[in-house]
């Protein structure tokens, strides 16, 4: 597949709106399905209308059609962002929340998620707090590799050849505390990397039995690191404190992150995809908690103090990707634009369903 047009197909994919660890309750579902339905939204989401229009349960309507069509030719204009990127790697290593979990939360023991999870893609729910494929999992697709199994997966020979996922739902970067959500944080899951190495590592030294369900030791160097992370951290943080305490703990928060990134560089890391956090004020939970009184919503009927620190915050990160860049020459660190993604489709969400 030529760089275009896969670059196209991932910048399609991290439109998805991707959910977080919480239950769901009306108005969710009611525009199309009449109750929740998982789906935190609603009706329908974008993936539901990407779905492989030869399968047999789906027959995709000519204005459904129409609305892919628009939707990508909106996409197209992140395009020259990526014309250079080249998705070849050996492995995935990937660190998060809701947006790419795998399976770890349910793994750990400290939630359970039952059906309508699940049921687009896996039929069953596979450990994501999605309907169907995150956007890790297209991501793999499209470098033809298989998905990511989680770290704490034990159950059903997982494989992790191909990489290893950490992300788990529910975490924030800052370390966890003891009305956490999650207790994997972000520093958490560079740990769980380290052992994970370490262990690899030492079963490879005992010869070629295990190499055909763990890395290669190059893969370390040569995979590709993806972050998508802090959602959590700003969302979280609005339940108790002010919008001044917010702003003044981004710095703290990216204090945090770029620790992280340099214990994972120390270890060979050089290929890193970050991306920023979306449009938070924008989430129906958000609208419906903070967004009562209509002076506080912008005109996009979004919570204007959520997507303000949202964009702090990414201005934030922004610069501190150029700052690693320029530190580490032997590197390459690209930082992806959810929030305008995610902005646009919100801002012609008539033009596309």
């Amino acid at each position: 597949m030529a760089a275009g047009n896969i670059a196209l197909q991932i910048l399609t994919l991290l439109s998805i709106l991707s959910s977080t660890a919480s239950s769901l309750v009306h108005p969710y579902g009611r525009a199309y399905f009449e109750t929740p339905t998982g789906r935190f939204c609603d009706g329908r989401l974008i993936v539901d209308f990407l779905r492989n229009p030869s399968s047999p349960s789906v027959a995709l309507p000519m204005e459904s059609k129409t609305c892919i069509l628009n939707f990508l030719t909106l996409l197209s204009i992140f395009l020259p962002l990526t014309q250079s990127l080249h998705l070849n790697f050996p492995a995935v290593f990937n660190f998060g929340d809701s947006n790419s979990d795998t399976g770890n939360l349910v793994a750990a023991g400290i939630e359970s998620i039952r059906p309508p999870y699940g049921e687009i893609h896996f039929q069953i729910p596979s450990g994501r707090y999605c309907d169907g494929r995150l956007i890790i999992d297209f991501l793999m697709d499209a470098m033809e590799l298989p998905f990511l199994n989680a770290y704490l997966e034990s159950v059903g020979a997982p494989n992790f050849r191909k990489g290893c996922n950490f992300a788990a739902a529910g975490s924030t970067i800052l370390p966890a505390t003891a009305t956490s959500v999650c207790p994997f944080s972000f520093g958490i899951q560079v740990n769980q990397f380290l052992q994970f190495k370490a262990r690899v590592l030492e079963l490879l030294a005992k010869g070629k039995k295990f190499n055909k369900y763990i890395p290669a030791e190059n893969y370390f160097e040569k995979g590709l690191y993806m972050f998508d992370i802090g959602q959590n951290d700003l969302a979280g943080a609005f339940y108790s404190k002010t919008f001044d305490q917010i702003v003044a703990s981004i710095p703290n928060i990216l204090v945090e992150f770029e620790t992280g990134i340099k214990k994972l560089h120390d270890q060979g890391a050089r290929n890193f995809w970050i991306h920023n956090t979306g449009p938070l004020g924008c989430l129906t939970q958000n609208v419906l908690k903070f967004g009562s009184d209509p002076s506080k919503l912008d005109e996009l009927g979004c919570v204007s103090a959520h997507n303000q620190a949202a964009k702090l915050f990414n201005l934030q990160l922004h610069g501190l990707t150029k700052k690693l860049q320029g530190q580490h020459s032997d590197s390459n660190i690209t930082y992806v634009d959810i929030y305008t993604i995610k902005s646009n489709l919100i801002a012609n969400y008539s033009r596309y369903g």
